[in-house]
């Protein structure tokens, strides 16, 4: 009798499975744009919907009353950040994009206890909000629930490798290796921690550099941070406008860094002085078209130095120069064709 019973939920779940599957991808879609919308960088967000003989398995083990209402994971959202902090941004997005079923959500770390080391992710379950059911292309979600499974990397690799190795011995594990999964599971906590005090303390220098530059404040040796933050206020009128980026890699980042100690520029004041109001006026008049931070630097070195601006730099720093910046360089009265010709410089 037990049996028929399953296999009849099974049957539905076969059924209306792919009705989870978009509801997942709908929910993976909209949480996309929230974080994009954020800011929010993550390290990955992938959606699911239960497989079909794991359905069957959960059903078989546990005694539901309506596994079709009480089975809350049929459609997943999985969100993976890099550090703790961005856990918290998340889950936040989260609890205010959608309805929170408080009642069968879970905090992993807390449910662990405060002697106790190991499995750790926010687990929220969700139902889409009134007013976006009310939407078409969303009424056929209304009463579904999905969840949310947020967690940093490290814990998602020792939730992946704990699940394989339990799984392995058949759901459970010598009492040995168990110890030495919690003496690992407990330096990777310590691990979380540290890199979330590292990303914080980057944040902070972001902010001190940001202030720093309003006040003129500005003797700070220049590196990835200080460097980004000083540029994102420099050219903050473009960033706006849309029409310059930032650096597209960490190599070319690095790049930059390189050629500006090549010239003597390393300090923000030092390359204050090279970004000067004019030159920013030029530069914001004439490269109309979407630039990068990368070019923004080359073209007020090669401004400053064009005498030796060729014979010190990179091989891949400035290769190409096009209509655009000549006329920048012109603007700024630099003799750029005699430059050009006497370096071969492509054109564009």
């Amino acid at each position: 009798m037990e049996q028929n019973k399953n296999q009849k939920i099974k049957n539905w779940y076969i059924t209306n499975r792919p009705l989870y599957k978009k509801l997942a991808n709908k929910i993976e879609s909209i949480l996309a744009e929230l974080l994009e919308e954020n800011n929010l960088n993550i390290h990955a967000l992938y959606s699911r919907a239960k497989d079909i003989d794991s359905f069957y398995t959960k059903v078989s083990k546990k005694s539901y009353s309506n596994p079709e209402r009480e089975v809350h994971d049929l459609a997943g959202i999985r969100i993976i950040t890099y550090v703790e902090s961005d856990v918290e941004k998340v889950s936040a997005i989260v609890k205010k994009a959608f309805k929170i079923d408080q009642k069968n959500s879970v905090d992993k770390k807390t449910e662990l206890g405060i002697d106790k080391v190991g499995y750790q992710s926010v687990h929220f379950i969700a139902e889409l909000k009134a007013d976006r059911i009310k939407l078409p292309e969303y009424k056929k979600f209304k009463g579904l629930k999905f969840e949310f499974q947020i967690r940093t990397i490290l814990q998602h690799a020792w939730a992946e490798i704990e699940h394989d190795r339990n799984y392995k011995f058949s759901g459970q594990l010598p009492s040995e290796i168990k110890r030495r999964f919690t003496v690992l599971a407990g330096s990777l906590e310590l691990a979380d921690r540290e890199f979330n005090s590292i990303a914080s303390a980057i944040d902070k220098i972001s902010i001190d550099v940001s202030v720093a530059t309003k006040e003129g404040k500005l003797n700070i040796p220049i590196n990835s941070t200080t460097l980004n933050s000083y540029l994102e206020d420099k050219f903050q009128n473009l960033i706006k406008e849309g029409s310059i980026e930032g650096f597209t890699s960490a190599d070319e980042e690095k790049d930059v860094i390189i050629n500006l100690y090549q010239f003597g520029i390393d300090t923000l004041e030092k390359l204050d002085k090279l970004l000067t109001p004019q030159y920013i006026k030029n530069y914001e008049e004439f490269m109309t078209w979407e630039s990068e931070f990368q070019l923004a630097i080359a073209n007020a070195l090669l401004y400053k130095f064009h005498n030796t601006f060729f014979d010190k730099i990179t091989s891949n720093f400035y290769t190409v120069i096009d209509k655009t910046e000549i006329k920048l360089q012109n603007s700024m009265n630099i003799p750029i064709e005699k430059i050009i010709k006497k370096y071969d410089i492509e054109k564009q």
